[in-house]
């Protein structure tokens, strides 16, 4: 393979000087020398085993070179097309030939040779034959090679070869491991804000694989969310219970008042579209060639010609249809201007040109014309020269002038290829995350994410701050509307009805905690009579960036004392305490929030002294 001698000499040290000893009654006993290459976990074994198996990939080529072993040839629409004898990844390996007494005897032979010469031993036990179509023999090829038989469909690195990949069937796997990770969880009480956090970091990620392949059933999509909603709202029992807020709300972004869950149908086109991506960037990749050889190429090679075939062609003709979201989000940066058109494509901004200037498009010569079929090399720099089927009228010079303004600054590098950008991040690199984004926008919506989801405060408490902002809370008055028959008395003044603006903001008893809170930071504030109007204008403006900190927690505190003071009223026939409600508040306010104080330890009273502080 070309390795110098001074480099297989280290190799051969760090292999052969390496030394063991087995522990008798926690001491060792003795030192001995490895005969069996590294021992399982050493950091130098995956780099020799790509070695070993790049030397098993050169033998299988040379027997394909040799007519030993045949590949597979895959068809193009051209007539060349494609021929892949093997695929290798970690320990998997895949070999395809013909079905044919001889060729399987090849195959043993090269597997017999690749165990002599690395010392790596196939393991025949957990190999299996795949037969393609309709096969005579089967059980003579696999004793000739010393393996199993297996039948299509199979999994192979996780992918179901020769499934219907449009069927229901091939989602079920992800199904039974959303179900059996909620019957963990739901042996233990999860309040809603971890539920939030385990549908975002576990349960969304599941089926995230399979849909950057595969384009999941609507059917399917709309089971496993169920299943999200179902233990969102209800506990890993997926108890039925009422779903608060509705499901298009929950997947908005944080920031605009959603709970950022990812919705499976956009987030399954986000991950097809990156191969649309990966295909105009990635040129050398054997994947790419194989597909573009197959349906062939548009003109420039960014993306495959439209795929028309009715068998066979499934899976790519579902990745190639979201590459119209690839062309929306797309700009390029000129580099030798052979695979980027003058009018058509986006390389003056974020709009063709024949888009920013179409009276001249109407009449340009070549409407297809590549960038460096437009520009003149002649002088020191080279200049633009597109070319038109007829002479300017006065009227339209002035729009030519606009033209070569747009153009100006702009030239041909024949040393550099022309790149595609993403004009949806910073750096121009195409991210799932930020089209996943695009697709999900909601528009300008002002929400006060910052003061509901403070880093200080327990995201339990958080959540129900979003609950209560949205005006969802299972107060009576929500209650009634859902039909109870109830009569609606505030509990904690008995003087109005309970709504959530009145329970936290209005009521006579959360007001003392509300005078405590302003006297504690000596500032004098006008509540407002709404949870949203408070949240929304809640700031904290020339209180010091730590102090801001526990001001911008506050009113959370408040609204969680508030409510489990309520709850024991309502369900443990609790009498009302002034004295254990401002307990609450003011023990939680400094509980949650003196870590992000970084003062010395800071006892309850320093802590009261700290906030009055200017």
């Amino acid at each position: 393979m070309g390795f110098g001698e001074k480099w297989t000499g280290w190799i051969s040290w760090c292999i052969s000087t390496a030394t063991f000893s087995v522990l008798i009654n926690g001491s060792p006993a003795g030192f001995f020398n490895s005969s069996r290459g590294l021992r399982q976990g050493d950091p130098l074994s995956p780099y020799l085993f790509v070695i070993g198996m790049e030397a098993f990939s050169r033998l299988i080529h040379r027997a394909v070179r040799g007519g030993f072993l045949s590949g597979c040839r895959i068809k193009g629409r051209s007539g060349d097309g494609a021929e892949v004898s093997h695929l290798l990844f970690a320990d998997d390996t895949l070999v395809f030939c013909e079905a044919s007494q001889d060729q399987m005897a090849h195959l043993s032979w090269l597997l017999m040779w690749s165990e002599a010469i690395s010392g790596l031993r196939i393991n025949l036990d957990k190999s299996e034959i795949l037969p393609v179509g309709r096969v005579e023999n089967l059980e003579a090829l696999a004793l000739e090679v010393g393996c199993k038989v297996g039948r299509l469909p199979n999994s192979y690195l996780g992918i179901p070869l020769g499934a219907n990949h449009k069927s229901v069937a091939v989602w079920d796997g992800v199904e039974e491991r959303f179900r059996r990770r909620l019957a963990v969880w739901k042996r233990n009480y999860i309040s809603k804000g971890g539920r939030i956090t385990l549908i975002r970091s576990t349960l969304s990620s599941m089926p995230i694989y399979l849909m950057s392949l595969l384009r999941m059933p609507r059917v399917v999509s709309l089971r496993l969310e169920k299943i999200q909603r179902d233990f969102l709202w209800g506990g890993g029992a997926l108890e039925r219970k009422p779903h608060l807020v509705n499901w298009d709300s929950v997947c908005s972004d944080i920031r605009k008042g959603g709970l950022g869950v990812r919705r499976l149908s956009n987030l399954n086109r986000a991950l097809l579209c990156k191969w649309n991506w990966r295909y105009a960037n990635e040129r050398e990749a054997l994947w790419r060639q194989v597909i573009s050889r197959k349906f062939g190429e548009e003109e420039g090679g960014w993306y495959t010609r439209e795929v028309r075939e009715g068998f066979g062609v499934g899976l790519w003709k579902e990745i190639r249809k979201e590459g119209a979201l690839l062309r929306n989000k797309v700009v390029f940066s000129v580099g030798n201007g052979r695979r980027v058109k003058f009018w058509n494509d986006n390389w003056c901004g974020n709009f063709s040109l024949s888009n920013l200037f179409p009276s001249l498009y109407a009449f340009a010569s070549c409407k297809e014309a590549w960038l460096v079929e437009l520009w003149d090399h002649s002088g020191d720099e080279g200049v633009w020269n597109p070319s038109f089927s007829r002479s300017f009228n006065d009227w339209e010079v002035e729009e030519v002038e606009r033209l070569l303004l747009t153009i100006r600054g702009r030239r041909i590098n024949p040393l550099l290829e022309d790149r595609m950008l993403w004009k949806e991040s910073k750096d121009g690199i195409f991210s799932v995350k930020s089209l996943y984004s695009s697709l999900v926008s909601r528009g300008e919506v002002q929400f006060p994410y910052s003061n509901i989801w403070s880093i200080c405060v327990p995201t339990k408490v958080s959540f129900f701050a979003w609950e209560a902002y949205w005006g969802k809370v299972l107060t009576l008055d929500q209650l009634k509307k859902r039909g109870r028959s109830l009569a609606n008395r505030c509990f904690l003044c008995g003087m109005e009805e309970e709504s959530i603006d009145h329970l936290l903001i209005q009521c006579s008893k959360a007001r003392v905690l509300w005078e405590i809170l302003f006297a504690l930071f000596g500032v004098t504030w006008v509540l407002p009579s709404s949870v949203r109007d408070t949240l929304s204008g809640w700031c904290g403006f020339k209180l010091g960036k730590k102090r801001r900190k526990v001001w911008n927690a506050a009113p959370l505190c408040i609204f969680w004392a508030v409510w489990k003071e309520r709850n024991r009223i309502a369900f443990d026939n609790e009498e009302l305490s002034i004295h254990r409600l401002k307990n609450s508040f003011v023990c939680n306010l400094w509980l949650w929030t003196k870590s992000v104080v970084n003062e010395d330890p800071l006892s309850l009273i320093n802590f009261f002294d700290w906030l009055g502080t200017r």
